[in-house]
């Protein structure tokens, strides 16, 4: 059993696998790896590092560092929780709890969020020698690794960019911050919002769980317009409220960030978040908000907690006082001519729409049966598209691409996606192939199989070691196509054994 080191405050869990290496005097990512995890397919994740079970059975039940709360004190994820719906922040969480794969960079929303994750690692020289004076030793901290925000809440300043790289290259290594990763540049001030909305982004890091519910987001953001005085009615003023963050934050500050606000826009990402809540926002896009509207009297832990006690149930699920039924067979008649004439849609657009309102409000469900019965059917027209010649213009365009890469040994697999994508046919004529033959048959023909796709890469993987006059080894041919005993096919292991056993003149 590995004796990890034990975490140090606001120490990502990814720094404490990588000093653990370093202490260890472990130089193998993969040795590193069979030592945590005893499982070489880890992922060395900066802000959800997962299998956080196998984490904690290496304290041997130290209360402090159970699954949990290695999952609050040492990732990113208390950061993403409050703004999705509880059920992926509940599955996610399992998954990073468990043993098992994870998906939470999808499921949180950071893998497609507005606002961007890093690319390097970062850190702020004045924080890193506070903690060689305290621990002795430098780590990375959770609040210089937040997506979107480059300032250091404690001192102000600037973070740098470290030359460690978070990339699909180098996906399970840990790299920890030591005198060889740190740059020598000077480190430049920031603005007082800037450096406030980190020290809030900070807050929002250490505080205790909470699971909302999309509704009850809606709900508080309703609210907000209201206390600002901001509502005309029951409609929100999204002018007033853009001129709000624009006039605080300005343009140029918001588009730092990544969240610029273009008023024409009727989908921008500040009119949404006042509306239904149909998609998760990012807990930067809800601060920048809060701090324009609350500045200084801003408090965090009392938004989360007054909104968790919001209702999350919808409006219409709620049973409201209706007024009671009336029968009004004049204004019935008036509704069935009107509706006859014009149709539903049409009869509410030419002078009808207060007899519609009257019928809902007063009698509702006669209303919704006489629509329903009038609603003309839609009639699918046919004949619109020439399948046939469709079927021939594609076909011309994969044959010219097919020509074009099956020399190119070394290019992705040649799947009916890829195909389609790189002979510049819409992705959407796919589900079409049954009026499309030819299409289908090219497809038959040409599309590569996992196994077909393997050999190519294997062929590849032992022209190179030709060229480069190098022994053909069955280790050296899988590393080099990326392949290995577990994930190869049988058929691919065939070629790769005749392969080794291939001595070039």
């Amino acid at each position: 059993m590995a004796c990890l080191p034990v975490p140090y405050p606001d120490e990502l869990l990814y720094s404490v696998i990588a000093r653990y290496g370093v202490h260890a005097g472990i130089t193998s990512p993969k040795q590193l790896l069979d030592e945590v995890f005893q499982n070489r397919q880890i992922i060395a994740s900066v802000a959800f590092q997962g299998h956080l079970s196998q984490i904690s059975a290496h304290y041997q039940g130290n209360t402090d560092l159970t699954p949990h709360k290695l999952l609050q004190g040492h990732t990113l994820f208390p950061l993403y929780a409050p703004f999705v719906h509880p059920n992926i922040a509940a599955q996610a969480k399992h998954e990073l709890l468990t043993d098992c794969r994870h998906s939470a960079e999808v499921q949180l929303g950071k893998a497609a969020s507005k606002v961007k994750s890093p690319h390097y690692l970062r850190y702020c020289p004045l924080c890193v020698t506070a903690q060689i004076e305290q621990y002795g030793e430098p780590f990375w901290a959770r609040r210089w690794q937040q997506p979107g925000l480059s300032v250091c809440a404690e001192h102000g300043m600037q973070l740098i960019n470290s030359p460690v790289l978070i990339s699909e290259a180098h996906r399970q290594q840990f790299t920890a911050l030591s005198p060889y990763v740190l740059l020598h540049s000077t480190p430049r001030l920031t603005d007082h919002k800037t450096t406030l909305l980190a020290a809030y982004a900070q807050q929002l890091l250490n505080l205790s769980e909470h699971l909302i519910h999309p509704l009850q987001w809606r709900y508080f953001y309703h609210h907000l317009a209201y206390q600002l005085g901001f509502i005309r009615g029951k409609q929100v003023e999204h002018e007033l409220i853009a001129q709000l963050v624009l006039g605080y934050w300005g343009s140029h500050a918001l588009t730092s960030f990544g969240l610029n606000i273009n008023k024409a826009e009727d989908t921008n990402w500040l009119k949404c978040l006042f509306r239904k809540h149909r998609k998760s926002f990012s807990y930067l896009q809800h601060l920048l908000v809060w701090q324009a509207c609350y500045e200084q009297q801003l408090d965090i832990a009392n938004i989360l907690s007054t909104v968790s006690a919001l209702p999350h149930t919808s409006y219409d699920d709620v049973p409201s006082s209706t007024e009671p039924v009336v029968v009004d067979q004049t204004r019935r008649a008036k509704w069935q001519c009107a509706v006859a004439k014009f149709g539903v849609k049409g009869a509410r657009k030419n002078g009808f729409a207060h007899l519609y309102t009257w019928l809902y409000r007063h009698d509702k469900q006669w209303l919704m049966q006489f629509n329903q019965s009038s609603a003309t059917p839609s009639i699918a027209k046919t004949g619109r598209v020439d399948w046939s010649k469709r079927d021939k213009r594609y076909v011309r365009q994969l044959i010219s691409l097919i020509n074009k890469v099956e020399t190119q040994l070394d290019s992705s697999r040649h799947t009916v996606t890829w195909l389609v994508t790189h002979a510049h046919i819409p992705l959407s004529q796919i589900k079409f192939l049954e009026k499309l033959p030819l299409c289908k048959l090219f497809f038959n023909k040409y599309c590569e199989t996992i196994e077909e796709y393997q050999c190519r890469r294997i062929a590849v993987a032992c022209i190179r070691c030709i060229a480069k006059h190098q022994i053909l080894r069955t280790w050296r041919i899988e590393r080099m196509a990326g392949l290995n005993e577990k994930r190869t096919r049988p058929l691919a292991s065939q070629l790769l054994g005749f392969a080794v056993k291939y001595e070039p003149s």
